[in-house]
């Protein structure tokens, strides 16, 4: 097998996030010989270790004289998921320090990491700058597209999926970017989503946490709960502790009815393995401004 091919093979695996079969893949490949193929299959692999939380080993396997600014990049983005105390401010000044070394600006590895701290930290806008310079690069127009959806700009989102799909049509990346704007532009939309998620998991390689949670997302939305809570099941038992499957879960909960304690336990149990996940932080706020609006009123009683 020639190098793209194997580089392909990656690509697609890291897309549906297949992450152990990535870094099985780049442990035993032997047909990577340029400097370059070694160096995007190594991004897939510390990456993918990223992925699955083991922050130390990436930080400590890269060190602290690496060359090779995307590896650095990598590094950083480790070392601020590890940080329990998340002193985000001085990692977003030496995320922005090290887009300025050299070409990083238009190297589409470090662009899309240091735009995800950035994501991390709250910086939108400062990570659209970061992914300024994208013509091309699907990582970097996927994160721009996820990133508009945060911000509400739907507009921006399917701009964005038309222009990638002018030069990227059958890129999987391009499906799944497709798949995330349909399930929140909604009415038949929801369907065209469903099906994506659907073909994905035909393939085995796609049976993971990832692919389970959009299933299960457009099932949800399409109001078939009982097929979303068994994916969601499905997932729980390839990782207990996915913040996104635990969020289905809590939706899915709710929207069946389910005992407020069991939404409570897996509100519980995604604040002991993420205390400052945007979800926690936008349920604690809207609890609390009904906490202050409720305390506006008073029970009469009219007997």
């Amino acid at each position: 097998m020639d190098e793209e091919s194997i580089l392909f093979g990656l690509r697609n695996l890291f897309t549906v996030g297949n992450y152990q079969t990535v870094i099985n893949e780049v442990s035993s490949s032997t047909g990577l010989f340029s400097s370059e193929a070694k160096l995007e299959a190594q991004t897939y692999l510390y990456r993918s270790y990223v992925a699955q939380g083991k922050y130390n080993l990436v930080v400590n396997d890269i060190g602290a004289e690496n060359p090779e600014a995307s590896l650095r990049a990598i590094q950083l983005l480790a070392s601020y998921l590890a940080d329990k105390q998340k002193n985000t401010e001085t990692f977003v000044a030496k995320a922005n320090e090290l887009l300025e070394e050299g070409s990083n600006r238009i190297n589409a590895v470090v662009q899309v990491v240091l735009a995800t701290i950035m994501v991390h930290a709250g910086h939108l806008e400062d990570a659209l700058r970061m992914l300024h310079s994208r013509q091309k690069k699907l990582e970097c127009s996927a994160l721009a597209v996820q990133i508009y959806l945060q911000m509400d700009r739907l507009d921006l989102a399917r701009n964005e999926v038309a222009t990638v799909k002018t030069w990227a049509e059958d890129a999987l990346l391009l499906q799944m970017m497709e798949a995330w704007v349909d399930l929140r532009v909604g009415g038949e939309k929801y369907q065209e989503a469903f099906y994506i998620y659907e073909e994905f998991a035909q393939s085995s390689t796609a049976q993971t946490v990832k692919v389970l949670n959009g299933q299960a997302a457009a099932n949800l939305t399409l109001g078939r709960y009982p097929e979303a809570e068994s994916l969601l099941l499905e997932a729980q038992t390839k990782d207990n502790d996915n913040p996104d499957t635990l969020i289905n879960m809590i939706a899915c909960a709710t929207l069946t009815a389910k005992p407020q304690e069991v939404v409570n336990r897996y509100v519980s149990q995604l604040r002991e393995i993420e205390p400052q996940h945007p979800y926690l932080q936008d349920l604690d706020l809207k609890s609390s401004l009904f906490d202050r609006c409720a305390a506006r009123y008073a029970l009469v009683d009219s007997a």
